[in-house]
């Protein structure tokens, strides 16, 4: 800056009664008002368009593919959106033999009114949190609790194994789909 600008700016400072401090705040305000203007302008002008789109190899979740039919998209997708959000891939599970999970094979799933919401493992220990129609909030329940006079047998990976006498049942952290 000149030293003539530099005197004219502190006169005129001088005859608004502007401290520096006011002066350097009204000075940054008109930085911002000239920024909006130039985004205003821009968007008004409007962007390049001779620009080729970007690809993209998203599909929607219903779109058919010409390898499946689509009975078998939709129930990857069910699978898809019935896991968390923080699912290590939140893509369908690989199709696993019934009789390789947690040894649960060929028990009947569990009574009515009862409903798996979480396992946590700590160390050796392990309890699951177990929803019922008379304890809407649930509650927490290791093996050899009971539940509607259901008693937790077993608590596996993704489910766990109830026994009532006789009868056992199984029920699952995540329901399997109706197909």
């Amino acid at each position: 800056m000149t030293r003539a600008l530099a005197a004219r700016i502190r006169a005129l400072m001088r005859e608004l009664r502007l401290s520096p401090l006011a002066a350097m705040l009204l000075a940054s305000l008109a930085a911002v008002d000239v920024a909006a203007l130039a985004f205003a302008l821009l968007a008004w002008i409007g962007p390049d368009e001779s620009a080729p789109p970007a690809k993209s190899d998203w599909r929607p979740p219903s779109a058919l593919s010409p390898a499946s039919g689509p009975a078998s998209l939709a129930r990857e997708d069910a699978q898809t959106l019935s896991r968390p959000i923080f699912w290590k891939s939140r893509r369908p599970r690989p199709a696993v033999a019934k009789s390789d999970r947690d040894g649960f094979a060929g028990i009947p799933t569990a009574p009515a009114g009862l409903a798996l919401s979480a396992i946590v493992r700590s160390g050796g220990a392990v309890r699951a949190f177990v929803v019922s129609s008379d304890e809407p909030e649930g509650r927490w329940l290791t093996p050899g609790e009971s539940v509607q006079g259901w008693t937790i047998a077993e608590v596996g990976e993704l489910e766990l194994k109830l026994v009532n006498g006789a009868q056992s049942a199984r029920l699952q952290l995540y329901p399997e789909q109706s197909q």
